[in-house]
Protein backbone atom coordinates (compact mmCIF):
# COMPACT_ATOMS: atom_id res chain seq x y z
CA UNK A 1 0.00 0.00 0.00
CA UNK A 2 1.30 3.29 -0.86
CA UNK A 3 1.92 6.28 2.04
CA UNK A 4 1.33 10.26 0.80
CA UNK A 5 4.78 12.17 0.70
CA UNK A 6 5.28 15.01 3.04
CA UNK A 7 4.72 16.46 -0.31
CA UNK A 8 1.81 14.79 -2.08
CA UNK A 9 0.57 16.46 -5.14
CA UNK A 10 -2.74 15.88 -6.83
CA UNK A 11 -1.93 15.56 -10.30
CA UNK A 12 -3.86 15.61 -13.53
CA UNK A 13 -1.93 13.54 -16.80
CA UNK A 14 -3.21 13.22 -19.93
CA UNK A 15 -2.64 11.06 -22.89
CA UNK A 16 -2.69 8.03 -20.24
CA UNK A 17 -4.13 4.65 -22.54
CA UNK A 18 -0.31 3.80 -23.31
CA UNK A 19 3.29 4.96 -23.79
CA UNK A 20 4.53 7.86 -21.27
CA UNK A 21 1.24 8.93 -20.27
CA UNK A 22 0.41 5.33 -18.40
CA UNK A 23 4.04 5.02 -16.79
CA UNK A 24 3.76 8.87 -15.80
CA UNK A 25 0.01 8.00 -13.69
CA UNK A 26 1.87 4.27 -12.27
CA UNK A 27 5.14 6.11 -11.43
CA UNK A 28 3.02 8.60 -9.46
CA UNK A 29 0.79 7.34 -7.76
CA UNK A 30 2.83 4.52 -6.49
CA UNK A 31 4.77 7.31 -4.69
CA UNK A 32 1.68 8.15 -3.06
CA UNK A 33 0.30 11.39 -5.14
CA UNK A 34 -3.03 11.32 -6.03
CA UNK A 35 -3.11 11.23 -10.22
CA UNK A 36 -6.16 11.29 -11.91
CA UNK A 37 -5.69 9.50 -15.66
CA UNK A 38 -7.25 11.36 -18.48
CA UNK A 39 -8.44 9.53 -21.24
CA UNK A 40 -11.01 10.17 -24.03
CA UNK A 41 -13.72 7.81 -24.10
CA UNK A 42 -13.31 6.19 -20.96
CA UNK A 43 -16.44 3.67 -21.37
CA UNK A 44 -15.78 2.76 -24.49
CA UNK A 45 -12.56 2.40 -26.86
CA UNK A 46 -10.13 2.60 -23.58
CA UNK A 47 -12.60 1.14 -21.29
CA UNK A 48 -10.38 -1.78 -20.76
CA UNK A 49 -6.92 0.91 -19.86
CA UNK A 50 -9.07 2.59 -17.24
CA UNK A 51 -10.66 -0.99 -15.76
CA UNK A 52 -6.56 -1.87 -15.17
CA UNK A 53 -5.98 1.53 -13.84
CA UNK A 54 -8.96 0.83 -11.38
CA UNK A 55 -7.53 -2.98 -10.32
CA UNK A 56 -4.20 -1.44 -10.10
CA UNK A 57 -5.24 0.56 -7.39
CA UNK A 58 -7.00 -1.65 -5.79
CA UNK A 59 -5.08 -3.96 -6.01
CA UNK A 60 -2.00 -2.02 -4.63
CA UNK A 61 -4.30 0.78 -2.11
CA UNK A 62 -2.95 3.69 -4.83
CA UNK A 63 -5.05 6.73 -5.52
CA UNK A 64 -5.89 6.35 -9.63
CA UNK A 65 -8.87 7.92 -10.65
CA UNK A 66 -9.48 7.37 -14.61
CA UNK A 67 -11.77 10.51 -16.28
CA UNK A 68 -13.16 10.91 -19.15
CA UNK A 69 -12.17 14.24 -21.25
CA UNK A 70 -12.31 15.60 -24.52
CA UNK A 71 -9.43 17.51 -25.37
CA UNK A 72 -10.91 19.33 -28.36
CA UNK A 73 -13.29 20.76 -25.57
CA UNK A 74 -13.12 23.69 -23.00
CA UNK A 75 -16.65 21.84 -21.46
CA UNK A 76 -14.87 18.97 -21.40
CA UNK A 77 -11.94 20.19 -20.01
CA UNK A 78 -13.79 22.16 -17.70
CA UNK A 79 -15.81 19.56 -16.53
CA UNK A 80 -12.76 17.13 -15.44
CA UNK A 81 -11.13 19.59 -13.95
CA UNK A 82 -13.86 20.33 -11.43
CA UNK A 83 -14.56 16.35 -11.26
CA UNK A 84 -11.15 15.91 -10.02
CA UNK A 85 -11.29 19.14 -7.20
CA UNK A 86 -14.25 17.83 -5.98
CA UNK A 87 -12.68 14.31 -5.81
CA UNK A 88 -9.52 15.22 -4.23
CA UNK A 89 -8.95 18.70 -4.08
CA UNK A 90 -7.80 21.43 -6.20
CA UNK A 91 -5.19 20.31 -9.02
CA UNK A 92 -1.24 21.26 -8.34
CA UNK A 93 0.50 19.47 -10.99
CA UNK A 94 -0.41 19.33 -14.95
CA UNK A 95 1.10 16.74 -17.03
CA UNK A 96 0.70 17.62 -20.94
CA UNK A 97 2.02 13.99 -21.92
CA UNK A 98 -1.18 14.13 -24.81
CA UNK A 99 0.53 14.36 -28.51
CA UNK A 100 0.14 13.36 -31.66
CA UNK A 101 2.59 13.03 -35.16
CA UNK A 102 2.46 13.66 -38.86
CA UNK A 103 5.29 12.61 -40.80
CA UNK A 104 6.05 12.36 -44.39
CA UNK A 105 7.82 14.68 -46.86
CA UNK A 106 6.34 17.40 -45.66
CA UNK A 107 4.56 18.66 -49.12
CA UNK A 108 2.41 15.21 -48.94
CA UNK A 109 1.08 16.74 -45.33
CA UNK A 110 -2.30 18.90 -46.65
CA UNK A 111 -2.88 22.44 -44.35
CA UNK A 112 -5.49 20.43 -42.76
CA UNK A 113 -3.18 17.95 -41.51
CA UNK A 114 -0.75 20.78 -40.22
CA UNK A 115 -3.58 22.67 -38.64
CA UNK A 116 -4.49 19.17 -37.31
CA UNK A 117 -0.44 18.83 -35.75
CA UNK A 118 -0.52 22.35 -34.08
CA UNK A 119 -4.14 22.03 -32.58
CA UNK A 120 -2.89 18.80 -30.69
CA UNK A 121 0.56 19.47 -29.65
CA UNK A 122 0.00 23.19 -28.88
CA UNK A 123 -3.20 24.33 -28.61
CA UNK A 124 -4.70 21.41 -26.72
CA UNK A 125 -2.00 22.02 -23.68
CA UNK A 126 -2.79 25.66 -23.69
CA UNK A 127 -6.33 24.73 -23.00
CA UNK A 128 -5.48 22.66 -20.32
CA UNK A 129 -3.48 24.90 -18.48
CA UNK A 130 -5.87 28.09 -18.88
CA UNK A 131 -8.59 24.94 -17.01
CA UNK A 132 -5.84 24.57 -13.96
CA UNK A 133 -4.14 28.23 -13.34
CA UNK A 134 -6.69 30.03 -11.94
CA UNK A 135 -6.89 27.60 -9.11
CA UNK A 136 -2.97 27.66 -8.97
CA UNK A 137 -3.29 31.01 -8.67
CA UNK A 138 -5.45 31.48 -6.04
CA UNK A 139 -3.13 29.17 -3.84
CA UNK A 140 0.15 30.16 -5.23
CA UNK A 141 1.53 27.52 -6.11
CA UNK A 142 1.61 24.19 -8.62
CA UNK A 143 3.60 22.80 -11.51
CA UNK A 144 3.26 22.72 -15.23
CA UNK A 145 5.17 19.78 -17.06
CA UNK A 146 5.14 19.70 -20.29
CA UNK A 147 6.12 16.44 -22.71
CA UNK A 148 7.74 17.67 -25.30
CA UNK A 149 10.65 16.00 -27.34
CA UNK A 150 14.81 16.59 -28.16
CA UNK A 151 13.06 17.74 -31.68
CA UNK A 152 11.99 20.28 -30.41
CA UNK A 153 15.43 22.03 -30.53
CA UNK A 154 16.69 19.96 -33.15
CA UNK A 155 14.87 18.98 -36.23
CA UNK A 156 15.22 15.90 -38.42
CA UNK A 157 13.34 15.76 -42.06
CA UNK A 158 10.53 14.21 -42.93
CA UNK A 159 9.57 14.89 -39.36
CA UNK A 160 8.96 18.73 -40.08
CA UNK A 161 5.49 19.30 -39.02
CA UNK A 162 6.69 16.94 -35.73
CA UNK A 163 9.27 19.47 -34.74
CA UNK A 164 7.30 22.55 -35.22
CA UNK A 165 4.48 21.68 -33.06
CA UNK A 166 7.31 20.80 -30.59
CA UNK A 167 9.31 24.16 -31.45
CA UNK A 168 6.04 25.70 -30.96
CA UNK A 169 4.86 23.89 -27.43
CA UNK A 170 8.18 25.13 -26.07
CA UNK A 171 8.18 28.74 -27.30
CA UNK A 172 4.73 29.23 -25.63
CA UNK A 173 5.92 27.87 -22.39
CA UNK A 174 9.23 29.33 -22.00
CA UNK A 175 6.34 32.29 -22.53
CA UNK A 176 4.78 30.95 -19.81
CA UNK A 177 7.08 30.36 -17.60
CA UNK A 178 8.37 34.02 -17.40
CA UNK A 179 4.67 35.03 -16.89
CA UNK A 180 4.23 32.91 -14.00
CA UNK A 181 7.30 33.51 -11.76
CA UNK A 182 5.26 36.15 -9.66
CA UNK A 183 2.55 33.76 -9.02
CA UNK A 184 4.57 30.77 -7.35
CA UNK A 185 3.87 28.21 -10.27
CA UNK A 186 6.90 26.24 -12.01
CA UNK A 187 6.53 25.34 -15.72
CA UNK A 188 9.09 23.12 -16.75
CA UNK A 189 9.67 21.41 -20.41
CA UNK A 190 10.74 17.63 -20.25
CA UNK A 191 12.59 16.39 -23.56
CA UNK A 192 12.96 12.43 -23.70
CA UNK A 193 14.60 11.21 -27.09
CA UNK A 194 13.78 7.83 -28.57
CA UNK A 195 12.04 5.37 -26.36
CA UNK A 196 9.78 2.58 -27.48
CA UNK A 197 6.65 3.66 -26.66
CA UNK A 198 3.22 3.32 -28.86
CA UNK A 199 4.40 6.63 -31.24
CA UNK A 200 5.39 5.05 -33.69
CA UNK A 201 1.80 2.73 -33.66
CA UNK A 202 -0.05 5.65 -33.83
CA UNK A 203 2.30 7.86 -36.00
CA UNK A 204 0.38 9.21 -39.34
CA UNK A 205 1.20 10.03 -42.62
CA UNK A 206 0.83 12.62 -45.06
CA UNK A 207 -2.32 11.89 -47.10
CA UNK A 208 -1.22 13.09 -50.75
CA UNK A 209 1.67 10.62 -50.94
CA UNK A 210 1.90 11.63 -54.48
CA UNK A 211 3.24 14.55 -54.41
CA UNK A 212 6.75 12.77 -52.24
CA UNK A 213 7.22 10.95 -56.02
CA UNK A 214 8.87 13.87 -57.26
CA UNK A 215 11.86 13.69 -54.70
CA UNK A 216 13.83 11.48 -55.93
CA UNK A 217 16.34 9.26 -54.02
CA UNK A 218 14.18 11.49 -50.67
CA UNK A 219 11.26 9.38 -51.62
CA UNK A 220 12.05 6.70 -49.40
CA UNK A 221 13.93 8.70 -46.89
CA UNK A 222 11.33 8.39 -43.74
CA UNK A 223 11.81 4.53 -44.31
CA UNK A 224 14.82 5.11 -43.10
CA UNK A 225 14.29 7.68 -40.85
CA UNK A 226 12.24 5.45 -39.09
CA UNK A 227 14.87 2.41 -39.58
CA UNK A 228 17.52 4.90 -37.29
CA UNK A 229 15.06 5.75 -34.67
CA UNK A 230 13.94 2.00 -34.02
CA UNK A 231 17.71 1.35 -33.57
CA UNK A 232 17.95 3.65 -31.42
CA UNK A 233 14.76 3.01 -29.42
CA UNK A 234 14.97 -1.17 -29.95
CA UNK A 235 17.90 -3.36 -28.97
CA UNK A 236 18.67 -5.12 -26.19
CA UNK A 237 21.21 -2.41 -24.89
CA UNK A 238 17.05 0.12 -25.57
CA UNK A 239 16.85 3.24 -22.94
CA UNK A 240 13.92 2.19 -20.60
CA UNK A 241 10.86 5.19 -20.58
CA UNK A 242 10.74 4.84 -17.36
CA UNK A 243 13.68 6.89 -16.97
CA UNK A 244 11.11 9.41 -18.45
CA UNK A 245 8.65 9.05 -16.13
CA UNK A 246 11.32 9.07 -13.09
CA UNK A 247 12.36 12.31 -14.77
CA UNK A 248 8.88 13.60 -13.99
CA UNK A 249 8.68 12.18 -10.78
CA UNK A 250 11.84 14.11 -9.77
CA UNK A 251 10.05 17.36 -10.85
CA UNK A 252 6.85 16.34 -9.24
CA UNK A 253 8.68 15.84 -6.11
CA UNK A 254 11.06 18.99 -5.93
CA UNK A 255 10.83 21.85 -3.63
CA UNK A 256 8.69 25.16 -5.73
CA UNK A 257 11.22 27.20 -7.24
CA UNK A 258 14.28 24.87 -7.77
CA UNK A 259 12.98 22.97 -10.82
CA UNK A 260 15.51 23.31 -13.62
CA UNK A 261 13.46 25.30 -16.87
CA UNK A 262 13.85 22.46 -19.13
CA UNK A 263 15.01 18.44 -18.71
CA UNK A 264 17.09 16.31 -20.92
CA UNK A 265 16.48 12.57 -21.47
CA UNK A 266 17.73 11.42 -24.44
CA UNK A 267 21.31 9.11 -24.34
CA UNK A 268 21.13 9.74 -28.15
CA UNK A 269 21.02 13.40 -28.24
CA UNK A 270 21.27 14.51 -25.04
CA UNK A 271 24.43 16.30 -25.08
CA UNK A 272 23.35 18.45 -28.24
CA UNK A 273 20.41 19.32 -27.09
CA UNK A 274 21.78 20.40 -23.37
CA UNK A 275 24.34 22.84 -25.43
CA UNK A 276 21.33 24.43 -27.29
CA UNK A 277 19.26 24.90 -24.49
CA UNK A 278 22.02 26.38 -22.60
CA UNK A 279 22.42 28.13 -25.74
CA UNK A 280 18.78 29.40 -25.40
CA UNK A 281 18.91 30.20 -21.55
CA UNK A 282 21.86 32.47 -22.34
CA UNK A 283 20.32 34.66 -24.84
CA UNK A 284 16.77 34.57 -22.84
CA UNK A 285 18.75 35.73 -19.72
CA UNK A 286 20.23 38.51 -21.60
CA UNK A 287 17.07 39.42 -22.98
CA UNK A 288 15.29 39.47 -19.57
CA UNK A 289 17.75 41.48 -18.06
CA UNK A 290 17.22 44.31 -21.21
CA UNK A 291 13.66 44.00 -20.90
CA UNK A 292 14.39 44.99 -16.90
CA UNK A 293 16.25 47.64 -17.69
CA UNK A 294 19.27 45.39 -15.97
CA UNK A 295 21.85 45.42 -19.16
Amino acid sequence: MSHRPASHQIVLVTGTNSGFGRLFVLTLARKGHTVFATMRDAAGRNAAVADEFRRIAAAEGLHIHPLEVDLSSDDSVQAAVDEATRIAGPITVLVNNAGMGIVGIEETLTPDQLEEQLRVNVVLPHRLCRAVLPSMRSHGRGLLIHISSSVGRVVFPFMGAYCASKAALEALFDAYRFELQPTGIDSTIVQPGAYATDFGKNVRLGLEAERGLGYGPMADGLKQLVGQIEAMAGGPDAPDPQQVADAVLALVESPPGTRPDRVVVDRALGQMVTGLNAAHAEAQELLGRRMMGRS
